[in-house]
């Protein structure tokens, strides 16, 4: 089984942004414009509950647009030939199992994070710090959605199985995705601070971290039995 560097990945990732800065920016403001509802219903302000309803169901949205722009990086890295079209493609094509994939994790890091602020508002100096449990489970499905996009685009099965199969990448990949998902994370710490950043470089970004990252820990086991 071929040893993967972590070097080569995050300087080929960077390059692919580079050279594909237009389709950058293309797929982070495309994708902001499907995300916006969505941040306007969970975030704080002086909307009312039923138009937070109806701006939150713009969640059904949000994996199938996530879709498009890792199918677009995903292209781009194949050095395929790429057109604006094939965003609305991937959108179609991926609708329900990106919009499935999207609602299990969104309700997996609800979950959690519920569950780590009972445990930490309890009295107990022990149950306070077995309450930082949850916020470890939290960043590790952080790093598993690092190949999960990746993987459907690329081999377009199954949710459990690409469920399955994330959490084994992670789990026989962990330092290599680790540093990943830190870059990652703080490149879009970065970008949100920023504000202009977060809408022009966002989603672009990270789709390519994320597939470069996935497309070469897979040649690892190309000749591996499937999962």
């Amino acid at each position: 089984m071929k040893k993967i560097a972590l070097w080569p990945i995050i300087k080929a990732s960077f390059t692919d942004i580079y050279e594909n800065l237009g389709w950058v920016l293309f797929m982070s403001v495309i994708w902001s414009g499907f995300a916006a509802p969505f941040l306007f219903a969970i975030f704080p302000g002086n909307l009312s509950t039923p138009l937070r309803i109806i701006l939150g169901s713009s969640v059904i949205v949000l994996g199938p647009a996530t879709a498009g722009c890792y199918y677009i990086a995903n292209k781009l890295i194949k050095r395929e030939l790429v057109e604006w079209r094939d965003f609305f493609y991937a959108f179609k094509k991926f609708f329900w199992k990106a919009a499935a994939l999207t609602l299990i994790l969104i309700t997996a890091i609800a979950i959690l994070l519920v569950n780590f602020i009972f445990y930490f508002q309890m009295h107990s100096p022990f149950i306070k710090v077995l309450s930082i449990v949850w916020l470890y489970v939290i960043i590790f499905l952080g790093i598993m959605q690092t190949y999960m996009f990746p993987l459907l685009i690329e081999q377009d099965t199954g949710i459990k199985k690409i469920v399955k199969r994330s959490f084994l990448l992670s789990i026989d990949n962990i330092g290599i995705t680790l540093v990943i998902f830190l870059i990652v994370t703080a490149l879009l710490i970065i970008c949100i601070l920023t504000g202009v950043g977060a809408l022009l470089v966002m989603m672009g970004m990270k789709s390519f971290f994320d597939t470069r990252t996935s497309l070469s820990v897979m040649e690892k086991y190309e000749d591996a039995p499937e999962l």
